[in-house]
């Protein structure tokens, strides 16, 4: 008898037990329905349904529930969202930097990234496209196909005795215009400038300003920006772009597009200020800069280094004049490199001389 009522209690036990886990089963269900029930446009976030911003802004709030309110613009011309989304920072816009063969085929919006294209007379080749080539000029004169921007020129060949006739023409044209301009270099040098020959110094012209070392200030210093950047440290150049009001975001911008890499990102921070200043007066614009802003060490060594570069090629008549009060706070080594100049332009003008009386 026992027995039975022991069975009978063990039956009623098991199935209470099942009755109880199908109901926790079925509460499960239920909640589990509950938290994924959002709208196309919005999101989950902690069991809640947020609104997504749509294209051109992004959230102010942790879970937006009002796009009008919750949601904020990207800035114009520097930022860009462009799709609905549950973000808190807008998309930088993309530089189309002219240096690397790029302009600008449409602006930046709150709504779309810039679209870049190569520029005139540049082309690229490639899927995915870093930097666009300069196009090929035909040295023959005869072009089988015009460039495009995805592809380059095609050149063909002239007669060979064609070819041989304009090289001979173009080799005596080079030869008469380099002796026409050593001679009006020379005459001008002559009339405006008076070299000083019996006092120390000798070798330094002498024209509106005494002891003044000849150095073209127009001088493109796009091929030299690896040179001068390698003087400076990455503190240095942005100390120096800001002086300068180049904008934190075209910084910013410079620096991601480079991780890691602190040579390039030197390299593209100058570039960015050369770009927006333009050839003309940019380096006594970057070595006056520099001696304002206490970096005279660094001012010297860039300007040795872009004497002896451009040693070879210093003609006209314009000539860098440091401010002289932005001169007395520099170091006795920074007034040295100008002696040192002037020693360049005595050796480079004897030669010219000796050259010329054997032409005549």
């Amino acid at each position: 008898m026992k027995e039975r009522e022991q069975v009978a209690l063990l039956i009623i036990e098991t199935e209470c037990k099942n009755d109880t886990e199908a109901l926790i089963t079925s509460s499960r269900r239920i909640i589990s329905r509950r938290e994924v029930n959002c709208k196309e446009d919005e999101y989950s976030s902690d069991n809640q349904c947020c609104k997504k911003c749509r294209s051109g802004f992004v959230k102010n709030v942790s879970c937006p529930t009002d796009v009008t309110k919750h949601c904020a613009p990207c800035q114009k011309g520097k930022e860009f969202m462009n799709h609905p989304n549950d973000l808190d920072k807008c998309l930088r816009c993309k530089l189309c930097d002219s240096n690397f063969g790029w302009e600008v085929v449409k602006n930046c919006t709150p709504e779309e990234d810039t679209q870049c294209d190569c520029a005139k007379n540049h082309f690229c080749n490639h899927t995915r496209c870093d930097a666009c080539s300069p196009c090929t000029i035909c040295g023959s004169g005869v072009i089988e196909k015009q460039c495009t921007r995805d592809s380059d020129t095609v050149c063909g060949m002239k007669d060979p005795a064609t070819l041989w006739w304009i090289a001979l023409v173009a080799l005596v044209a080079l030869v008469l215009l380099a002796i026409a301009g050593a001679i009006v270099w020379y005459k001008k040098k002559q009339k405006h400038l008076t070299i000083n020959t019996g006092l120390p110094g000798n070798g330094v012209y002498k024209g509106e300003h005494e002891n003044v070392p000849l150095i073209v200030e127009d001088v493109d210093l796009s091929s030299h920006i690896p040179g001068i950047v390698a003087e400076m440290t990455l503190t240095e150049v942005k100390k120096f772009v800001r002086h300068h009001h180049v904008s934190e975001p075209a910084i910013d911008q410079s620096i991601q597009d480079f991780p890691g890499d602190t040579s390039e990102q030197k390299i593209r921070l100058f570039r960015v200020w050369y770009q927006s200043h333009g050839m003309k007066g940019a380096y006594g614009t970057l070595i006056r800069s520099l001696r304002e802003l206490k970096m005279c060490a660094v001012a010297d060594k860039i300007e040795q280094k872009l004497k002896a570069a451009i040693s070879s090629s210093q003609e006209g008549g314009q000539s860098y004049n440091p401010d002289s009060e932005q001169s007395k706070t520099c170091t006795q080594e920074g007034r040295n490199s100008y002696n040192e100049s002037a020693e360049l332009s005595k050796a480079s003008t004897a030669s010219l001389e000796e050259t010329l009386h054997r032409v005549t």
